[in-house]
């Protein structure tokens, strides 16, 4: 792939081998700094930087998994693959952030963050 492709499709698995069937959108953070614009009283411009963890928004299908264990599991390596194009990201030493919100309309839970010591992008 010539990384001008996206979507396709896409599966996080968990450590426990467990996998998670993604919904809609996915948002790779894959950044360790979070960098603010603030303005002093005579005009000139400053940065604030603020570390940050590597980290994902997910929504996914309620296939029945707890939540509460998903939530209160302990860190583990997640994986996402995206089938189609051949890219794989890899969260290491990560938990679920979050309140989940499980939408009993639809069938989505949303509302969960992949947090992770650190993040790896391969393939693509």
């Amino acid at each position: 792939m010539s990384g001008k492709d996206f979507g396709g499709r896409m599966n996080v698995r968990l450590s426990t081998g467990g996998t998670l069937s993604l919904r809609g959108t996915f948002n790779v953070m894959a950044g360790r700094m979070s960098v603010e614009a603030t303005t002093n009283q005579d005009g000139s411009t400053d940065r604030v930087m603020t570390p940050t963890a590597p980290r994902a928004t997910v929504n996914f299908k309620d296939g029945g998994i707890d939540l509460a264990a998903l939530i209160e599991a302990p860190r583990q390596n997640i994986v996402i693959n995206e089938e189609n194009t051949g890219v794989t990201h890899h969260y290491i030493d990560a938990f679920f952030s979050g309140e989940s919100e499980n939408n009993r309309l639809n069938g989505e839970v949303s509302g969960l963050t992949i947090t992770a010591d650190a993040y790896r992008r391969t393939g693509g």
